[in-house]
């Protein structure tokens, strides 16, 4: 599907920044630089306290290592909530896969961080009392204020740990996971009156207290403000409904909506927001689908693929139901784009951020390719819109078929194929969409094309 342009747009100027993403970039820099100063408070009030002077005698070692391990594991659960807190330039600049690995990685850290400071704490405190970790374990319990709640906390960090592990993710539904990850804050809340009771740092140093109390009164605003207030404002503006669903190929559907002043939505085409549908059915469950079509003042478009139950269900969705969204979120978009040359990478659909992104990308003809990767021709979406695109506008299309990705020398969108399709691909912009293996291999090979990383955008579709 390659022809040459009609009537071709004037090529715009690609700018390296934006005025409004040099902004995202500074309050994300200024963030960033927040996070790591307040780090370091934070080991710096085990030694302003003069921990590392009491370190001597049995079990002093593992006291103290015990103490530093449970303050700077604390301090990495205020920074995991915040990473998900859906700072609005934080999401844009960073990009919602960037978020995620960070919030993921940062996580583990912190949960083996508080396991360590707890198996610690514990082995020094019985060798100075020269009892079992067990009667250790109990005089905690007896004794120490708010500890049982600190274990129960600590308990339902591991259980939202152990269901971010690859392996335990694949076998749970969206949902349940989802509803696992709530009891962090509960875990959050239960470890805290632990922390200013019998937290060495903080129960005879008010200063400190005052800061630590700060620290959690910040994070639990920007959760407030970002995740319930500003979502509700939102939908209280724009009051969405399904207008109508339409047919798209075999298990895939358009959803059209409606609502007020959409021209104030804000969103960008490859942008995508958490939608509820709510009928009797759904209202409880939130998926994350990217917008299929630029926005315009009256109509929002998401494509859905019939992948298990809540999408199947959506395939029949009744034209006026509510619908309530959270978003615009994620930095796939236009705007990062730097060179002239554009190649876009989709796999099945993925294919739905990088249609709209086309309406809102300028370009001579032969300026923009995209591959799409389908497992056969009946399962090519929105054929007759890129047809349009191939030939109004001189879009480069072309439809790859095949069902596995194999190595990166015979796959269809291995290196040698890549090369070939788009030789001069090692000075394009390049951006990814696709199933999260795809999305891996073709980051890679797009890698070993001499692409550099700042000029490869991609976004992966778990479902």
């Amino acid at each position: 599907m390659t022809t040459t342009a009609v009537r071709p747009p004037s090529s715009a100027p690609v700018s390296s920044r934006s005025p409004s993403r040099a902004r995202r970039l500074d309050r994300f820099w200024i963030v960033a630089v927040v996070i790591a100063a307040n780090g370091v408070v934070a080991v710096g009030l085990w030694f302003r306290h003069g921990q590392l002077d009491t370190v001597s005698g049995p079990g002093a070692i593992a006291t103290a290592a015990g103490q530093l391990t449970g303050l700077v594991g604390t301090y990495l659960i205020l920074v995991q909530l915040l990473l998900m807190a859906r700072l609005p330039w934080m999401e844009r600049y960073a990009g919602f896969d960037r978020l995620a690995v960070w919030h993921r990685w940062n996580g583990f850290a912190a949960v083996n961080l508080l396991v360590a400071h707890t198996v610690l704490i514990t082995m020094g405190y019985a060798a100075a009392d020269h009892i079992s970790l067990v009667d250790q374990t109990r005089q905690f319990v007896s004794h120490f204020a708010d500890v049982l709640m600190a274990f129960v906390g600590l308990a339902l960090l591991i259980a939202v740990s152990v269901t971010s592990v690859k392996i335990a993710r694949k076998k749970l539904e969206r949902e349940t996971w989802y509803f696992v990850h709530l009891y962090a804050y509960l875990a959050v809340a239960l470890g805290f009156a632990h922390q200013l009771a019998v937290g060495t740092d903080f129960s005879d140093d008010a200063a400190a207290r005052y800061w630590w109390v700060s620290l959690y009164v910040a994070v639990f605003g920007a959760i407030l403000i970002w995740r319930v207030a500003t979502p509700l404002m939102f939908n209280a503006r724009h009051h969405l409904r399904v207008h109508s669903v339409k047919e798209e190929a075999p298990g895939v559907v358009s959803i059209h909506l409606t609502g007020r002043n959409l021209d104030r939505i804000g969103a960008q085409p490859g942008q995508f927001f958490l939608w509820r549908f709510l009928d009797r059915h759904g209202w409880w469950q939130a998926h994350p689908f990217s917008l299929s079509a630029a926005p315009t003042p009256r109509r929002l478009r998401i494509t859905v693929k019939k992948l298990g139950d809540q999408t199947a269900r959506l395939q029949k969705i009744r034209p006026g139901t509510r619908v309530f969204a959270e978003g615009p979120y994620g930095a796939f978009t236009a705007e990062r784009r730097t060179r002239r040359r554009v190649v876009m990478i989709a796999g099945g659909i993925g294919i739905t951020p990088l249609r709209a992104m086309l309406e809102s990308l300028s370009g001579n003809p032969g300026d923009i390719t995209l591959l799409y990767r389908v497992i056969s021709d009946r399962d090519v979406i929105f054929e007759r819109e890129l047809t349009e695109f191939a030939t109004k506008r001189g879009i480069t299309v072309c439809v790859i078929t095949g069902s596995d990705i194999g190595d990166d020398q015979t796959d269809k969108l291995g290196i040698p194929a890549l090369a070939n399709l788009v030789p001069d691909v090692a000075g394009s912009e390049c951006y990814v969409c696709g199933p999260p293996h795809m999305t891996d291999a073709v980051r890679r090979r797009l890698h070993a094309l001499g692409v550099p990383n700042r000029h490869i955008h991609y976004e992966r579709f778990a479902y």
